[in-house]
């Protein structure tokens, strides 16, 4: 008799993969001549903590713990009647059903029926197994090597490959597999993009996303594409043109009397901290009096989960004095970036600055005005350059910033060349004790 069975992978684990074993008196004779009977075994890309799992249900506990339990054990039923059905029909067709040829034609089924992203999700299915990933994530089950769990961006990077996937799939007329992962879909998919004028890094996005996916389903066994480690994905990108805020001009935005203005006296004022501290936005949010000790600002990062100690510079007291040690909360990234731009334009912060992009394969010249180009990341290539520029040792700068090198951190250090010269005419090299005497 045929039945379904569901089983953990692996129930010591915080999150565990969930695989269906179908049995169906099917048999091959060894080389004794004895029956070994075979099943088939396939992840349903469905992952669980093992607290939430009935053993002897092979069905997610019903508890408000865990309330999307309907919905998931609604998936693991489709999954239960779909097997069942295509083994049925194979058999009233007469074919040869073993368990090869049955995963073969529950694959096609999925296919033909369009069952990539509802249920039943199957990870031989690329894009399936990406929502399995971003699905988790969204429910905390997914944490960074580290231990931290993944950020609002990250999902959101997730998704976006996913769409693009998907409406490449329509393009192809195909639903990719993980054996379709190869260096020709590479070239075809990056074409594909360059074809819809892309740019360069918006590519290279798409590209890291799917190198990270299929890294995950390796280390789940679950990736058909075996040569895939032997396929070099080019992760592409090109430098951003992206700004510092010189003291300067910082002066400028702190000289703005914003006074009548709460919508933007707040925004400027943490973006001062976080120019003066390097904090990330991230960080930035869950800055509180906690964190002020003596003559430092000792934080846990959210992105890297390591405890930083920033020593406090007076313009960073002064905000927190003015706000009687309770700091003003922190609005979303994409209306802090929106608020910043009008401040710079107030504090006018104009400078002209040409921006070249590669957009579908084509250079592409732009003139922008410098506070046009201000966002909260500003704040961290500022206090790292500006740090730099006064002559703050690179391996100090780095302790706060968390770069792990120095190239990845000599990227946040943003000087023309004439900052540079003049940073280098103060270096005791160029002093005119070290003149050398010239014959005459």
């Amino acid at each position: 008799m045929a039945n379904v069975t569901f089983i953990l992978k692996d129930s010591n684990k915080v999150t565990s993969l969930i695989f269906a074993r179908f049995s169906f008196n099917y048999f091959e004779i060894n080389e004794n001549g004895k029956k070994v009977f075979k099943q088939l075994k396939f992840s349903t890309g469905e992952t669980i903590n093992p607290i939430f799992w009935d053993k002897k249900k092979q069905r997610v506990k019903e508890t408000v713990k865990f309330p999307q339990h309907p919905e998931f054990n609604q998936r693991l039923n489709d999954i239960d009647t779909i097997i069942n059905n295509v083994y049925r029909k194979m058999l009233n067709d007469s074919e040869v059903v073993t368990p090869e040829t049955l995963k073969d034609k529950y694959n096609e089924y999925l296919i033909k029926n369009n069952k990539i992203v509802d249920p039943p999700k199957q990870v031989n299915l690329f894009t399936a197994f990406i929502q399995t990933i971003i699905d988790e994530t969204k429910r905390g089950e997914r944490t960074t090597d580290k231990g931290m769990h993944f950020q609002p961006r990250t999902i959101m990077s997730y998704t976006t490959t996913i769409n693009s996937l998907k409406e490449y799939e329509k393009h192809i007329k195909k639903h990719l597999k993980f054996s379709d992962i190869d260096i020709k879909f590479y070239n075809k998919y990056v074409k594909y993009l360059n074809d819809k004028n892309y740019s360069v890094n918006t590519i290279g996005s798409h590209i890291k996303v799917i190198k990270v996916m299929m890294n995950i389903a390796t280390n789940r066994d679950l990736n058909e594409a075996k040569d895939f480690a032997k396929t070099e994905f080019k992760t592409i990108n090109e430098e951003t043109q992206s700004i510092y805020l010189t003291i300067d001009e910082l002066q400028k935005i702190s000289n703005l009397d914003l006074s009548k203005n709460k919508r933007l006296e707040p925004v400027r004022d943490m973006f001062l901290i976080a120019c003066f501290t390097v904090l990330r936005f991230s960080d930035l949010k869950q800055l509180r009096k906690d964190h002020f000790q003596e003559n430092v600002i000792k934080i846990k990062t959210i992105k890297t989960g390591q405890t930083v100690t920033i020593p406090l510079h007076a313009t960073v007291r002064e905000i927190y004095n003015k706000y009687e040690y309770i700091l003003p909360r922190v609005i979303s990234n994409q209306k802090m970036n929106e608020y910043l731009k009008e401040i710079g334009e107030l504090a006018k912060i104009n400078d002209p600055i040409i921006q070249n992009k590669t957009r579908g394969g084509l250079g592409v010249e732009k003139n922008v005005l410098k506070y046009d180009l201000i966002t909260v990341h500003t704040a961290r290539r500022s206090f790292a350059t500006n740090t730099y520029l006064q002559g703050v040792p690179v391996i100090a700068i780095r302790m706060i910033t968390g770069h792990k090198t120095e190239r990845a951190f000599l990227r946040y250090i943003k000087i023309s060349e004439d900052e540079n010269a003049q940073k280098m005419l103060q270096h005791p090299f160029f002093n005119q004790s070290n003149n050398l005497k010239i014959a005459k």
